[in-house]
């Protein structure tokens, strides 16, 4: 202890040089952390931890305190959005500055809060005789208040991470402009406050080694009571945004619903017309026998022939391919039959409705429209393209299980649906549709992606329960 003190001014510039610099990694780790759940490329969050470190040590030791510090700032954003933006293959860029702007904001709110809590700490320490008359104290308190307050920090800036991760829930969207500045409008003035700030601790510290201020700077509630409700203010608005794009996706969603309803009720036109011509022809059957039976006894075989033929023919339009027990259902199955033949993708199908049950037709019909229009997208891509559809009733628990081959493995969002890569506000809502059926039914979903010698066979199963 007496060495410690007889050298405290070099021994407390080596210590608090260590202790930055674990506060310097920590925080680049953090900004990892931060980034990771809205890139597509998992691995680049570690060289963005490199970038993130270097960037930070470049604008700790070039900081001045003056105006030159806003300018630091502004280049350290902008090298960590152009690698961000070049590290997740260009995806994304408005999300990709929004991160990082935000980010930059709540690591300087942090350490703003535990510095003000030092202030305060060291004015009521101060206030003790024991520790005003002891360098022991002194000494012991300098050492370990400074490793609890960067501590502090670091966990302060790691729990706010983990609210505004909870609070953003659709990581994987795109950002559009728009929103990108409602968002970033309390930043951008938390970012001009900054310097200003700066420069008042700037002025206090120049007065204490000029000799014209004798105390330390004390610490001020108003500025702690900033910092508070600046970060509150940053979620709040995040919570807002999420809010409004769920808004945004139940309109894209009644709408993609909307545009079903009108298909289904082309079916179900499809079906009306069918029924029709089978009573045309049940009406005309006895005059196309008579017909038959005079040319079979008049020996014109050949106009006969040509006659069961044109009958034959208005049988098969009004025959559909695939049978399942529903007229609705039967529609559907053998038109997307004709799609897949017609882009010579292999589909098979063992699927029976659910007799007995209080399962809709028009649901059941929404969840195999959406169903094999995605396994008809993602097939199209594959070297040998196949589709399979089955059910099983099980009692009450009907199952409906579509499986086809995919390119590639795609990324899970966090509420369990893939990310949809197509483009477009209102793509992307077939599997949530799907989902809120089998919901609707006290059932799910299910998705899994299997690795076969070929790629990937994606998988959806849909329960839904009846009674």
């Amino acid at each position: 202890m007496e060495y410690l003190i007889e050298h405290f001014q070099s021994f407390s510039n080596i210590y608090m040089t260590v202790i930055i610099e674990l506060y310097l990694v920590m925080v680049a780790v953090l900004f990892a952390v931060w980034i990771k759940p809205f890139l597509v490329k998992q691995r680049s969050w570690w060289i963005a931890i490199l970038i993130y470190h270097i960037l930070q040590i470049i604008r700790t030791y070039l900081g001045t305190g003056k105006s030159i510090d806003s300018l630091i700032t502004l280049f350290v954003i902008g090298v960590l959005f152009f690698s961000l933006w070049l590290l997740d293959d260009k995806r994304n860029p408005i999300q990709k500055l929004f991160l990082c702007v935000i980010f930059r904001v709540v690591s300087w709110l942090t350490l703003e809060i535990v510095t003000e809590i030092g202030m305060f700490e060291a004015q009521l320490i101060l206030g003790f005789d024991w520790y005003a008359k002891s360098i022991n104290a002194t000494v012991i308190e300098f050492i370990l208040w400074n490793f609890i307050q960067y501590g502090i920090g670091v966990l302060l800036l790691y729990a706010v991470i983990r609210i505004l991760h909870k609070t953003y829930r659709y990581k994987k969207e795109e950002m559009p402009w728009q929103e990108l500045v409602m968002l970033l409008t309390p930043a951008w003035s938390l970012l001009l406050v900054k310097p200003i700030m700066s420069s008042y601790f700037t002025l206090w510290m120049d007065g204490i080694e000029n000799g014209s201020i004798k105390e330390n700077i004390p610490g001020n509630a108003f500025r702690l009571l900033f910092s508070v409700f600046s970060l509150l203010s940053i979620i709040a608005i995040i919570v807002m945004y999420q809010r409004l794009t769920e808004s945004r996706e139940r309109i894209f969603a009644a709408r993609s619903l909307e545009r079903q309803i009108e298909e289904m009720r082309n079916h179900v036109s499809h079906i009306e017309s069918m029924h029709d011509k089978i009573r045309g022809l049940k009406h005309d059957m006895g005059n196309h026998l008579a017909v038959i039976m005079r040319l079979a006894e008049t020996g014109e075989k050949e106009k006969m022939s040509e006659y069961i033929e044109s009958l034959q023919g208005k049988y098969e339009e009004i025959d559909l391919k695939t049978k399942s027990g529903n007229p609705v259902t039967d529609v559907i199955l053998s038109e997307y039959a004709s799609r897949f033949q017609a882009a010579s993708i292999t589909f098979t199908t063992d699927f029976r409705y659910p007799e007995g049950l209080n399962l809709d037709a028009f649901d059941i019909s929404i969840v195999l429209m959406n169903a094999l229009q995605n396994a008809l997208e993602a097939s199209t891509v594959c070297t040998e393209p196949e589709v399979h559809l089955k059910s099983v009733l099980h009692t009450n628990v009907f199952i409906i299980n579509i499986r086809n081959c995919v390119d590639k493995k795609y990324e899970i969002a966090e509420e369990g649906m893939p990310v949809s890569e197509k483009t477009g506000a209102e793509h992307g809502y077939g599997l949530r549709n799907i989902r809120d059926v089998a919901r609707k039914y006290r059932g799910d979903i299910e998705i899994r992606q299997d690795s076969t010698d070929d790629g990937y066979e994606f998988v959806l199963n849909v329960m839904m329960i009846g009674e």
